[in-house]
């Protein structure tokens, strides 16, 4: 009930914002490479991070806009989306795409004056509680879920706090 209250007085989220390394895939990419992240069908941990995905892309497909805040090279992040077989988020799919080496509070303000909306419209997802904290510490407008270590949650735990109830 609450979170249709919510959704009918405005307040669900617009934007999905999604960290990349061990959230998007399983792995690091700067240190896996390619090769060495999950994201295979059939591997339990790709699969959990498949999940990601896919309710990204339902999300994207209901309105919600998805974006990117990573810290990684640019060229780097990027190359799962352009080459990997196992991703189904595209570039294409992304409206802003931030990865660099600055702190993902400013990021986040970067993502949220690009795309013209306010803090209290981003959702960040991250499987870094170090990362999670800092992100509330410094933007309480921002909802960051408490996601915990187990990919396999990951999608549940998002669906489940009604944060794109409309």
């Amino acid at each position: 009930v609450c979170r249709l209250l919510m959704a009918a007085l405005g307040k669900a989220r617009k934007c999905l914002v999604l960290d990349l390394d061990n959230t998007v895939w399983g792995g690091v990419i700067g240190d896996d490479g390619l090769d060495g992240i999950a994201l295979t069908q059939g591997d339990a941990r790709g699969e959990a991070h498949r999940a990601v995905q896919a309710m990204a892309l339902d999300l994207r497909r209901r309105g919600v806009v998805l974006a990117v805040c990573s810290k990684n090279d640019d060229a780097t992040a990027r190359q799962p989306f352009r080459s990997h077989p196992g991703m189904l988020l595209k570039e294409d799919d992304i409206a802003v795409f931030v990865a660099n080496w600055e702190d993902k509070a400013t990021n986040l303000e970067r993502i949220a004056q690009r795309l013209e909306i306010g803090l209290d419209a981003l959702v960040f997802l991250d499987d870094n509680p170090v990362e999670r904290s800092q992100v509330r510490q410094a933007l309480p407008q921002v909802a960051v879920p408490e996601i915990g270590a187990d990919p396999s949650t990951y999608v549940r735990m998002v669906l489940l706090a009604g944060y794109f109830e409309s």
